[in-house]
Parts: structure tokens; sequence; C-alpha cells
């Protein structure tokens, strides 16, 4: 499976993503569809203000981030104090997991697209009760002036669980794996529910978040496995 699943991500960025870009241009009302099952009339998108949409929309990133910093801590006093590794977190674990969440759910989704893409969420546009215009994914235009709708950076953050995955030993693996793109998939469920993102904004960010994490696994981790991963 891991090694399939490799294939197809070196494969996905010059045919694959082309093709997902023209798929979501081309059936753009997709995108109207899935969010218009979580919008009422007259109430809008009613479960936007649940507690386990806010945790996920507030709690999730402070609990993530915050585990990575911790990570970081526990290397550095391992590296510095101790002078070994401690728990397992060598440098090479330290800098592929930091290097994937700061390059994919950090920078190239939060201070690229969502800076300066421009589309609109789901509860700023007319058909939602907003006066923005709907655009479809990938196109950048003028309807959002920031922390705009594409791609979702809170998806991003949940498919960002897959770098985490490729760390569980081999025996493990291809469960972990199923089960990180089920969390991705499920915070971003969660998002559209809240009319915060569109599906095709969680699918981008779901495709770049696993793609990156995978040739940075690939280039930093290599196939040399820690003495944990053997298990």
């Amino acid at each position: 499976m891991l090694s399939h699943l490799g294939e197809n991500i070196r494969a996905f960025p010059v045919r694959w993503l082309l093709g997902l870009i023209a798929f979501f241009i081309l059936f753009a009302d997709l995108d109207l569809m899935v969010s218009g099952w979580f919008y009422t009339p007259g109430v809008g998108f009613a479960h936007a203000q649940d507690a386990f949409p806010q945790f996920v929309r507030k709690g999730l990133p402070r609990i993530m981030i915050g585990g990575v910093v911790v990570l970081i801590a526990v290397w550095a006093y391992g590296r510095f104090h101790l002078g070994r590794t401690l728990w397992g977190i060598s440098g090479r674990v330290t800098a592929f997991l930091v290097s994937s969440l700061a390059l994919g759910p950090g920078l190239i989704t939060n201070a690229v697209f969502k800076a300066y893409w421009g589309r609109a969420r789901p509860s700023q546009i007319v058909e939602f009760g907003g006066d923005a215009q709907f655009t479809p994914a990938a196109l950048m235009v003028d309807q959002c002036a920031s922390n705009c709708s594409f791609f979702s950076g809170h998806a991003a953050l949940g498919f960002w669980v897959f770098a985490l995955a490729l760390l569980v030993p081999v025996r493990y693996r291809s469960s972990a794996i199923v089960a990180s793109l089920a969390f991705g998939l499920m915070v971003g469920v969660v998002r559209i529910a809240q009319g915060g993102h569109f599906f095709s904004d969680v699918v981008f960010a779901g495709v770049l978040t696993v793609s990156l994490s995978w040739w940075l696994h690939r280039k930093i981790l290599g196939s040399e496995l820690e003495p944990w991963q053997k298990v």
C-alpha cells in the first residue's frame, strides 16, 4: 500500500493537479451543493456555533501547534542537555515534522493562498445570505480581502496528521495513514458545516498537505527507520 501511495503522490503534481483544477472549474456547482446541505434559509449555517465545531476551529490548532512546540522542547533538551536522543525524537524527526507543518498548513496555505487568492467563504456569498460572488476553486479573484476560503487552513492542519502517520511503526503504518486521512476529512467537513470553506477547499488542502508531507519524509528521513519504528 505504501509504495503504491508513494508512486501516486510522485505522479500527482503535474497531471493530477491540473485535472483536479479542471474538475472543480467544470463542476463548480458541486461546491454549492455540498455547502447547501448544511445551510438553512433564514437561519444560515445552523451548526456553526455548536460546541464541537467551535472546538475544531479554535482549540484544535492550539493543541496541534502546542504539541509541536513540546516536541521541539523535548528534542532540544535531549540534544543539548542530555547529549542524546530522548524518547526517540531525533533531529531528523523534529526537522520533518516542523518543516511539514510550517510549509504546508503554515506558509503555503495561510501566507500564500488564503492571503492572496481572494475566494469568498460560503457564508459570505449571495447564495448563502452574503453579498460576495461565488467563484470556482483555484482561480485568483477579488471577492475576499484577506484570510479567504481557498484553501482550508484547518483542513490542512487536520491532514498534517498524515505526517505523524508516516512515523508510526511499519506494521501499523497503513492503518495510521487511513486514520489520518479520515481525521483530515472530518476536520474539513466540520469547516464546511460552519460555512467556513467549500468542499474543494478541503480537497486541495488535503492534496497539498499529504503530497508535501510525503515528499519531505522521503527527503529528510528517507527509507532509514528510527529504532522504535521497527517494532
